[in-house]
């Protein structure tokens, strides 16, 4: 079953009006491959003469590896050549350089290492190449599987609009956000792997984040490590779960690791680039009463960091839940508002903070997560609207909807479920 990624339409603006190449890069077990699949059929369709390899394949692998010349005969007669798995080539950016200067074929890659194809591939392919990060399901890709008609409710209401340009009028009342905050519990408890969201029972669901941890990324990591074992990687894992949202003290970290700082930073350096967790710096003008550049991991997914602590009860149940929704709000506000620029988290010495800080055409836009279904500003918001005096500030609530002016800032009550 293909559950349609918002990322597909993102991407047919660039497949085949476009020369670049495109590379396709995300978890292991994201649905990279299913999305490519899907492509190559609809290319098809469009009486397009479509090539897929996968460099899982030995055979291929070492054509492209041992005699690019007889690899590139093999797929000049094509006018596009998808590769998945890619990371697996060894100088595979600068023969790819050499197919795309010496061929009319478009080629799109995939990988999962980000190690391997933005950087390693990416400095051999500068112009040349367009990067796509397909991520695990976000919640509306969750929704357009498990309630099709929630998920069409929100299309029609809210369609594409990012979260900066929403407006008020545009929300639900009462029984719908109540329905669309129940889905979302339930997502941020198993998270966005697809075979995940795919499973039938919460039993299953389980035993598949277990394998996708031991199978796939466990040895992935491994593997760029070059790791006897993934005991110190587990613990440093299962400890980064228990610190959703805080700041990273990496003395803290390498004792229960026992790992060294410089061992500690490749690792969190790996973690990264293989789409496990995310690190966020803070935002700061003034040294002195900022704090330094300290900074907080989240998680990619919410099902892996749950898996990784064994604890999947529902969010009613656990002491947890406000860190579950902050870093739920992380990742939505990647997937929302894509590449326009970073997220950065506030926090002073003298305590004040507030959750994700936007900077967007040199604008400050402070994001709070307060997950209830009343009115509630902190503190430390007001702090930072004294401070910067922002054009607009956002609140992602449970289900409160409303819209005010504090000071000259314009407040936006959102509910977190809307994106």
């Amino acid at each position: 079953m293909y559950i349609k990624r918002d990322l597909e339409d993102k991407i047919s603006k660039y497949l085949i009006k476009r020369k670049e190449s495109l590379a396709i890069i995300g978890p292991r077990q994201a649905g990279k491959t299913t999305l490519i699949k899907h492509l190559e059929e609809e290319l098809k369709k469009e009486k397009k003469k479509v090539k897929y390899i996968t460099f899982e394949k030995r055979s291929d692998l070492a054509l492209f590896n041992d005699s690019i010349e007889d690899f590139k005969d093999l797929i000049l007669d094509y006018d596009f050549v998808f590769i998945d798995e890619f990371q697996y080539a060894k100088e595979g950016g600068q023969k790819l350089k050499y197919l795309y200067d010496t061929t009319d074929v478009k080629f799109i890659v995939s990988g999962s290492s980000a190690l391997d194809l933005k950087y390693t591939v990416g400095k051999y392919m500068v112009g040349r190449m367009i990067d796509f990060e397909l991520r695990t399901f976000s919640f509306r890709e969750y929704l357009s599987h498990k309630d099709s008609k929630l998920a069409g409710l929100l299309k029609k209401r809210i369609g594409q609009k990012d979260l900066l340009n929403f407006k008020i009028k545009d929300g639900f009342g009462e029984e719908i956000n109540r329905r669309l905050g129940v889905e979302l519990e339930k997502f941020v408890i198993f998270g966005g792997y697809p075979a995940v969201v795919l499973s039938k029972t919460d039993q299953e669901k389980k035993v598949v984040l277990e394998n996708i941890l031991d199978k796939f990324l466990l040895k992935d990591i491994k593997d760029l490590l070059e790791l006897a074992t993934v005991d110190e990687l587990l613990k440093l894992g299962k400890f980064l779960s228990t610190q959703i949202g805080n700041l990273i003290s990496y003395d803290e970290l390498s004792k229960v690791s026992t790992l060294s700082n410089l061992e500690l930073k490749k690792h969190l350096n790996v973690l990264q680039k293989t789409f496990i967790i995310d690190l966020i710096k803070p935002y700061f003008s003034n040294k002195r009463t900022e704090l330094v550049k300290t900074p907080e991991a989240f998680f990619i997914d919410l099902g892996l960091r749950n898996s990784l602590i064994s604890d999947f009860r529902m969010l009613s149940n656990r002491n947890d839940a406000g860190a579950l929704m902050e870093n739920y709000a992380y990742i939505m506000l990647k997937h929302n508002l894509g590449d326009i620029s970073e997220l950065k988290y506030w926090r002073t010495k003298s305590s004040a903070e507030v959750d994700f800080i936007l900077e967007k055409e040199q604008d400050l836009i402070p994001i709070e997560i307060k997950y209830t279904s009343k009115r509630k500003v902190g503190k430390s918001f007001f702090s930072f609207i004294e401070k910067y005096d922002p054009k607009i500030g956002i609140i992602l609530t449970k289900d409160y909807l409303a819209e005010e002016r504090i000071k000259n800032t314009k407040v936006k009550f959102i509910p977190l479920s809307y994106f």
